[in-house]
């Protein structure tokens, strides 16, 4: 959570140089996913704080995770769409939030949306997510290019998104696995996850240290 923290302060502090461009709701986005964890850390270890009043279910958090994922996935849709200029790429995006729309209606019959992970949504929205972060980072492979990364906030998001996704998704298959077998999730795994988590919202540390003053978008 501190990293989350020093994201979101970042993000408010940077906040001139780019609330008007469609990248303005990301101090939002942020304090949402510290306010997530928080909470999430409350339900899982203070009874006072259950979603659900049944006993055996008392400490499970995935409802408000779950959700979280909706969001988080739809508006990174939405940012990359409007900034890769490529039209064939931008319907290619509109039709994966539309896919991932559906299977997570699928999903959410087949494992209950309030008690249990949507596995299927968050690995169908990770691939889609790579797959958009992917097409804005080519614009960037250009020699003549290459040196304004540095200064490109999308760019360093993108990157972080990249980074945590291609890892992370595996780490999500894996403990679907464990849990349908009932068997325990190898510590390794979980510093795997942090240490993603980490070097992701660096990326993102960094983009907001080193961008610049953008033009209205």
């Amino acid at each position: 959570m501190p990293i989350y923290g020093v994201t979101l302060l970042l993000s408010l502090y940077k906040y001139p140089r780019y609330f008007d461009s469609k990248l303005k709701y990301l101090p939002i986005l942020f304090f949402y996913t510290l306010l997530n964890e928080f909470l999430g850390y409350l339900i899982n270890n203070y009874e006072e704080f259950s979603l659900i009043s049944a006993d055996t279910y008392h400490n499970y958090n995935w409802l408000i995770y779950n959700i979280y994922m909706l969001i988080f996935y739809l508006y990174f849709y939405y940012i990359f769409r409007f900034y890769i200029e490529n039209l064939k790429h931008k319907q290619h995006i509109v039709f994966g939030a539309i896919f991932f729309l559906a299977v997570c209606l699928v999903n959410a019959f087949i494992d209950d949306f309030s008690k249990l992970p949507q596995v299927y949504s968050y690995v169908t929205g990770g691939l889609i997510l790579i797959y958009c972060s992917v097409l804005y980072l080519k614009k960037f492979f250009a020699i003549d290019k290459i040196f304004t990364t540095k200064e490109n906030l999308l760019f360093w998001l993108s990157t972080g998104l990249v980074v945590f996704y291609v890892g992370y998704l595996p780490i999500k298959v894996i403990r679907y696995i464990h849990t349908i077998h009932e068997t325990p999730t190898p510590p390794i795994v979980k510093r795997i996850q942090f240490t993603l988590i980490i070097v992701s919202y660096l990326c993102f540390i960094i983009g907001f240290l080193r961008m610049r003053r953008r033009l209205p978008e």
